[in-house]
Parts: C-alpha cells; structure tokens; sequence
C-alpha cells in the first residue's frame, strides 16, 4: 500500500541474501533509518530518491562503491565493514559530501590497509566522531594535521614524460597536404552552389491548399467559429458521444434498417445535448460536408479525382444501400454517425428533459433503485453542463452594431511578480515562492494608488 510505504520510516531486511536493491523503494519518500547488513550487495542502487536517509547499515555485503550514498545530503551513520571497497581517495571524495556524518564504520575493507588509513579519514572528514567503532580523540586530530599535509609532498608522483611525437616523411606531409587541399576546394564548391538563387516558373508552382484556404476562414471570424461549434460537436464531444451511442446500439452489427432506426433515434432523443440533424442518413448530399473531418491524403486523393474527372467518392453506407441484407460494425456506423451535423438542442427542450430527469430520481430514489438514482442524475447533470457549454458558446459572438466601451487611458494595471528562494524546513530543498503585487499607476494629475 503506497499510503503505508509513504509514512514508512524504517525499513529491516538484514541478512536476507539480497543481492539487489529493489526500485520499489521510491515510494518510500520519508525513510531515514535502512538495514541491509548480512546480504550479497554489491553496489547501492535505487535510492536516488530517498534523500531523508540518515542512517544506514551495509556491514558483511560485496560493496565495492558507495556511489549510490550520494544524495543523502543529511547521512548521520554509515557502516559499511566487511565489504571489497577500495582506493581511498576515491572514497574519501564521496565521503566529504557528507556534513553530517557522525559514525563511520569502514574496516574489513581493502581500503583499510592503505598507509595512513586512520589519519586520512581524520583529517578529511572533520566531522566524524566516532570512526571504526572507537571515538576520535584529540591527540589524533592534532597529530593528523601535522602529519596528512605533508604526505602530498613525500609521495608527489614523478612527472610523466611526454611521449615523442611521429615523425611524418616528406612523401606523407606532401599527402597531408594535398588532402587538406581538396576538402577545401570540395567545401568552395558546395558554398558556390547554395548561394546561387534557384527560380520555379509559374507554370510549375503548386496549386492553392483548398483546406487550408477553408479553415482560414472559418476560424478567422469568431462568428464562423461560433456557427461551427454549435453545428459540429468538437473533438472532446464526440469522444463523449461515442460511448454514450454505443450503449444505443442494439448489436455488433448493423443492417440498413437498423442503423436508419438508430438515426432517428438521434434525431429525436440525441446525446449530450445534442442531436443528429438529418435522420436520412443515406442521402447523398448529406455527407457532402463531411470532406473536413477526412485525413490529409484522403483529401488530396479527392481533389486528384475531381481534376481529372474519375468517378466520385463512394457513399460512406453504400454497402447497406445497395444490399439490404448486407451489415457493417456498429462501431464504425457510430463513428460516420458523428461525422454529421449534430446541433444542440434549445433550451426549453432541455429544461424539460432534466425536470423529466429529476422526477425520475425522486422516484427511483423512493423506491431506493440506487443505479436508477445514479444514472438519472448522470444523465441530468450531464444535460445541464452542455447547456451550459451552449450559453458560454454564444457569448463569444460578436455584437454587431453595439459601439465598444471607451477605456480609461489616465490609469493602467501593472502587476509585479517577485520571486524568493527559500529552504524548506521539511525536505531541505531549495524552493522558489512566487508572490503578485498589482498596483495602479495614473497618468497626469491623478492620485498614485499603492
């Protein structure tokens, strides 16, 4: 249960023989304490997120990096004895991350023979209190300043020498040369083509994009826009619809009666808020509209057709108006269904259908039919959101003839939006909190409003 795994703080799986850290643990977002001692580990993973750690326990695995300790920015315990961890510099830069660290265990290790182990540790790692199970004294702090500075010195490696060049012959430079020589002509070359201006003759520009043109102009005027959505449901609609359609339809597949049965039912009844405009689903000049709703290379394969004069697109029901007998899925009726014109209904038509709504719920409700209940008011609130959907649809038109208000041009609006950085007590993050002021500044002789 993530719930639980959230609130978690301590996590035991000691002596287990793991031998991998599951990615589970990143729904642990609060664990500070962690057992892993007595496995097969041999690196730590899959803990990036857990940054509140602050004690954890790897004694007897095959640890061989503890490059996966590197987020635990508030680490206070870390024993890792009894693992293959090696190369001291490369331990002591990770473990300098930690400002925290107050008890480090790191014997039984590879690293713990080097030369000066102890005095190394002490001296880099200031803040360690307790090291190898034995408190850092003070003669040993002293001691590791005067001696750990001067190591550097005694074992200062020698400098490397640097290795002598090849030595190229002429016959080789002469090459070298030339080669340089012909990718610079090559490049000349290419530069002198692209800067040469290329012109198409007019006969051989390509035609105006018919579509494009359209939906230009349908959604330059808000008041085509308007006249489109209150005409064609959008997309998210007919995503709506769909289910609600396909709960209508009585069988996967459907003949000619039945889907011209199926239409007037969505002429008559309809599907949140709106209805089929034209039952006569098999007329021809029906789907004349439809060319919008197809796909890019559909379109262009029809005006292809329409210039050089090949027969006309099919009917999209052709195969049930010609064989009566004949069927088609109900899923793809449904979705050449919606293709149509499908304008919503008025609202006292849909004032009376949610009253008709609510009546049915206080019944139901009475005779304590709990899905009757729910599914009259889903089907009332859903009526009621495409009613109102239509009137903040018809606000956005323009009013012709009514002249615009004059705006004040003595005093205009400024707001300021100030950004601090802030440490969060809980997480210790850095976060950003962001804070608007809004003030009116005037103009000429009026009063400064602050």
């Amino acid at each position: 249960n993530r719930k639980y795994a959230s609130e978690c703080t301590e996590v035991h799986l000691a002596n287990l023989g793991a031998d991998a850290i599951s990615k589970d643990f990143e729904h642990f977002g609060n664990l500070e304490v962690v057992w892993l001692q007595g496995n097969q580990l041999s690196r730590v993973e899959n803990l990036e997120s857990n940054f509140r750690i602050r004690e954890i326990y790897l004694q007897k695995n095959r640890l061989v990096s503890l490059a996966g300790l590197r987020s635990f920015k508030f680490l206070r315990v870390l024993l890792a004895s009894g693992n293959q961890l090696r190369n001291l510099d490369k331990q002591l830069a990770l473990l300098s991350r930690f400002a925290f660290l107050k008890k480090l265990d790191l014997f039984d290790n590879p690293v713990a023979e080097e030369p000066d182990y102890r005095l190394r540790l002490i001296y880099q790692l200031p803040q360690v209190e307790v090291l190898d199970q034995h408190s850092v004294k003070h003669a040993e702090r002293v001691r590791a300043d005067e001696v750990v500075p001067n190591l550097d010195k005694v074992s200062a490696r020698a400098e490397k020498v640097k290795p002598k060049q090849h030595q190229f012959s002429l016959l080789e430079r002469q090459c070298i040369v030339e080669a340089k020589n012909i990718q610079e002509r090559r490049r000349k070359d290419e530069e002198a083509l692209l800067s040469r201006s290329i012109r198409v003759a007019p006969e051989l520009m390509p035609p105006d994009c018919k579509v494009f043109k359209a939906n230009r102009e349908r959604w330059s005027d808000p008041r085509r826009k308007v006249h489109h959505e209150l005409t064609r449901p959008t997309a998210w609609e007919i995503a709506e619809m769909r289910p609600l359609a396909l709960q209508k339809v009585p069988q996967e597949q459907l003949s000619r009666a039945e889907v011209e049965s199926l239409a007037r039912l969505f002429a008559s009844e309809g599907l949140g808020g709106r209805r089929l405009a034209d039952a006569q689903v098999f007329e021809e000049n029906l789907w004349q509209d439809t060319a919008q709703d197809m796909s890019a290379l559909a379109r262009s394969l029809r005006l292809h057709s329409e210039k050089i004069q090949v027969t006309a697109v099919p009917h999209p029901l052709e195969k049930l108006r010609d064989d009566p007998a004949a069927t088609m899925p109900a899923t793809e009726v449904v979705d050449l269904l919606l293709k149509l014109a499908w304008p919503r209904f008025d609202d006292e038509y849909l004032d009376r259908r949610i009253h008709r709504l609510y009546e049915d719920l206080r019944r139901a409700d009475f005779a304590g039919d709990q899905d009757a209940v729910v599914k009259h008011r889903t089907e009332a609130l859903r009526l009621e959101g495409a009613k109102t959907l239509k009137e903040h649809v018809t606000l956005n038109r323009k009013e012709v003839g009514k002249a615009a208000e004059k705006a004040r041009v003595d005093v205009f609006p400024q707001k300021f939006i100030r950004a601090k950085r802030q440490i969060d007590e809980s997480t210790g993050r850095i976060v950003l909190k962001v804070g608007m002021d809004t003030r009116s500044t005037s103009l000429g002789t009026m009063a400064l409003v602050r």
